[in-house]
């Protein structure tokens, strides 16, 4: 039997919905072949000069990435920009690339579930609020025991194995937390609203800082990258375990990714 890149398209619709997708956003197969087989999968977090290179040594067919390869409309594809290169070397070695971005913030089981699994958080809900509590963009839950805000930001970067976390500490001991992997500033207001006492997420400028303070919520800073790398094996077992169970032999790779920001 065989399967095409389309195929795959359809799994990853079932577990990261279109529809859970924001208007805004640019997402499924946005480069390649629809009929081409697929004998090799490649999951990663960004389409990188690295993860080609992984894709053309492991002879992929195809890249799953979270964050979208292409974002804004392309005017001009020339090699005189980096991502125009990666694309056109793509389409070169007959590598499709498959993105699933916001519709696998807000999934069920995906970026932010992970992300709660990890911190161990209890009665987890969608941070949305609304109807359906497993959907929607960032999670909220409670932990087991209740901590103290430095104690839980180095428990956070054990978990995300991250060189450095930034802690804004409001002096509230930690309990019930809120998680919105990536860059989640703009929903910390709805942190604070669904009462959680910390909000962790990336991408957290000064005020942004000075925000949580004048709310009076713990913040942590995780890094972009840190808060969502975890999911990327997620959507590698959750597509192994779909094919294998469909009796297809497809091989279902992990991509090594350099972490951007560290500790010098």
């Amino acid at each position: 039997m065989i399967t095409t890149v389309n195929d795959i398209g359809r799994i990853l619709n079932e577990i990261a919905p279109v529809r859970l997708a924001e208007e805004w956003d640019n997402i499924g197969l946005l480069v390649g072949r629809t009929e081409k087989k697929v004998n090799v999968i490649l999951c990663a977090l960004d389409f990188s000069e690295e993860v080609l290179a992984q894709a053309v040594k492991c002879h992929a067919d195809i890249v799953v990435t979270h964050h979208p390869v292409i974002f804004r409309g392309i005017r001009q594809l020339t090699d005189n920009d980096w991502q125009n290169r990666l694309l056109m070397e793509a389409v070169r070695n007959d590598i499709a690339v498959y993105s699933a971005h916001t519709n696998l913030d807000s999934a069920a089981g995906g970026v932010n579930d992970v992300l709660a699994a990890l911190l161990e958080l209890e009665n987890v809900e969608s941070l949305s609020g609304g109807e359906d509590a497993v959907e929607g963009i960032g999670r909220i839950g409670s932990l087991k025991e209740e901590t103290d805000p430095e104690t839980f930001a180095h428990t956070v970067k054990r978990i995300l194995k991250l060189d450095y976390v930034s802690l804004v500490s409001a002096g509230r001991p930690v309990r019930k937390v809120a998680v919105c992997g990536g860059s989640g500033m703009e929903f910390l207001d709805r942190a604070v609203q669904a009462g959680a006492d910390t909000y962790v997420t990336g991408d957290v400028k000064y005020h942004d800082a000075q925000a949580a303070a004048g709310q009076h919520i713990n913040l942590i800073d995780a890094t972009h990258q840190g808060t969502e790398l975890p999911v990327v094996n997620e959507i590698a077992d959750r597509l192994a375990l779909r094919l294998s169970r469909d009796g297809l032999s497809i091989k279902v790779l992990v991509a090594k990714e350099t972490k951007l920001l560290h500790i010098v």
